[in-house]
């Protein structure tokens, strides 16, 4: 425990350092909570992955999976939260799954997911994060990803910078699709159109690229991007939680964040693409038709 407790006070004061976050930051508070509780139930988390026993269910389809762990660090965040900011608001994954409508508003707003890629963590393949971002007037504040498999904590406040534990991270230039790696996700759902639609898009795009990855988890895609280890970030299908947090992180390190389309980015919509130039997504968006999903909020 007096390990943990070090490592995490070191941690916190090393993101602080790299942040150049002061007393007259506002939401600095938030932050520093924000950083620790996601660093406990990171630990929550990879004992739970050590000991494989997580069983699952499924949501509305059969490869949409959700374990006990998803749902207690989601209660473990939002209760540590509330303690310390009670009128704050959330829109998180599994609160949502039974049934709360998403309300996004102009109030302080906390948007998590406890385990990006659960359908990863249940099969033991090292790609899930859990994903804090926070919001005020529906503008992104800060975010906060934990890669648990590989110990990376990756953050940003807007303005500041992108960094990965506590070092700056920058997006690559690449400016050719030809010289670039794609990510994207054939996602949860399982409808065939929907499926055809992905397929035939990858199709388009693989022609033209270095190539495509998919690591089954929307913020660890994004994340990617922002590293430079991959050039640019599209998906139909991903939630607000999925996204929230590593988008602002992308953009911090450099990143262009839109619609499919080149136009505005909706978190609300389930649809984004993330560039590292302005040139690659000019490139990417004529090859991407467009998809209708259900919004979230």
């Amino acid at each position: 425990m007096l390990e943990y407790y070090c490592h995490t006070r070191l941690f916190i004061h090393t993101m602080l350092l790299s942040l150049q976050l002061t007393n007259m930051d506002p939401f600095k508070d938030e932050f520093l909570l924000a950083t620790e509780i996601v660093i406990s139930a990171g630990q929550y988390v990879r004992s739970a992955a050590k000991s494989q026993s997580q069983a699952s269910e499924s949501k509305e389809c059969y490869a949409d999976l959700v374990t006990e762990y998803d749902q207690k660090v989601e209660k473990m965040l939002m209760s540590a939260i509330s303690e310390k900011f009670a009128d704050h608001k959330f829109i998180a994954e599994e609160m949502s799954a039974d049934g709360n409508s998403a309300a996004f508003t102009d109030e302080p707003t906390w948007i998590i997911d406890p385990i990006d890629g659960t359908t990863n963590f249940v099969h033991g393949f090292p790609a899930f994060a859990i994903s804090v971002g926070f919001f005020h007037l529906q503008e992104p504040v800060f975010g906060i990803v934990y890669d648990i498999p590989n110990d990376k904590m990756y953050s940003a406040v807007k303005g500041k910078g992108a960094f990965c534990n506590g070092r700056l991270m920058k997006c690559s230039p690449t400016t050719e699709l030809q010289e670039a790696l794609i990510a994207t996700e054939y996602g949860s759902q399982r409808e065939p159109n929907f499926l055809k639609f992905k397929i035939d898009t990858m199709a388009k795009i693989v022609e033209k690229c270095h190539g495509i990855r998919s690591l089954g988890c929307a913020t660890l895609n994004i994340i990617q991007v922002a590293m430079g280890t991959a050039d640019a970030y599209y998906e139909f299908g991903p939630h607000i939680w999925d996204f929230a947090a590593a988008h602002l992180i992308a953009l911090e390190a450099g990143a262009v964040c839109s619609a499919p389309n080149g136009g505005k980015m909706d978190l609300c919509s389930r649809k984004l693409m993330v560039c590292s130039t302005k040139e690659l997504r000019d490139q990417l968006t004529p090859l991407i038709d467009d998809y209708q999903l259900a919004r979230d909020c």
